[in-house]
């Protein structure tokens, strides 16, 4: 990636998942509380999905917690030096989430952290559809997102709280150039955009249960 940012892809990206610890505020907490919570959804004999895996870490921490027999984890992206780092115990595969060929099934637990935004908004109720369908009854969506506010002032605010918070670590060249070149592939939601659309297909219980300026999870329970 160069220094300006201006060429940033996840294709081109080295060491993902550190760049990504130091640009998400919170990112390593947020991912505490995911391996937390995916202990009360993991059962015997189930798949747990991580939808946009990059490396798989995150996935592969999940399974070391897990306290299910016969498990499958199943990783999917589409960035190949991302899928190409070797993490035990987890599968991954190179295929793009919105293909209508590609499902979740018997699925006890499912994660989407920070990838919704990044997929064409046509797809994304057909996306979160096939996630509900997936699930088995008492399953779980965890889904991360960063969000647009209501509020423009509030926006404003929480925007260049998080240009200072990537000053800890990246220049101002960088951050310019990256917010630029994100311009092009970041499709964001209002937070009460997602939760209607999540219960438009079928979650009841959607609780958000992370938010740090404009990143918010949710748990949503089948």
């Amino acid at each position: 990636m160069s220094k300006t940012g201006k060429d940033f892809a996840f294709q081109t990206i080295e060491g993902f998942d550190e760049h990504i610890d130091l640009s998400i505020p919170m990112y390593s907490h947020i991912w505490s509380l995911i391996h937390q919570l995916s202990t009360y959804f993991i059962t015997d004999n189930t798949v747990v999905y991580d939808l946009g895996c990059s490396t798989g870490k995150g996935l592969y921490e999940v399974s070391k917690r897990s306290k299910g027999e016969n498990v499958k984890y199943i990783g999917y992206d589409i960035a190949d030096n991302l899928l190409e780092v070797e993490i035990p115990d987890i599968v991954k595969y190179k295929n793009d989430i919105s293909d209508v060929s590609i499902k979740f099934p018997n699925a006890s637990l499912i994660l989407s952290i920070f990838t919704l935004q990044f997929i064409d908004p046509k797809h994304k109720m057909a996306i979160l559809q096939k996630t509900y369908d997936g699930l088995n009854d008492g399953g779980a969506f965890i889904l991360a997102e960063k969000v647009y506010l209501n509020d423009g002032k509030t926006q404003d605010i929480f925007t260049f709280s998080y240009y200072d918070f990537k000053q800890q670590s990246f220049t101002p060249e960088e951050i310019l150039g990256k917010q630029t070149a994100l311009r092009k592939i970041m499709k964001n939601n209002t937070a009460d955009e997602l939760e209607e659309m999540l219960k438009k297909v079928g979650f009841k219980r959607v609780q958000p249960f992370f938010q740090a300026l404009n990143f918010v999870g949710w748990l949503c329970i089948k």
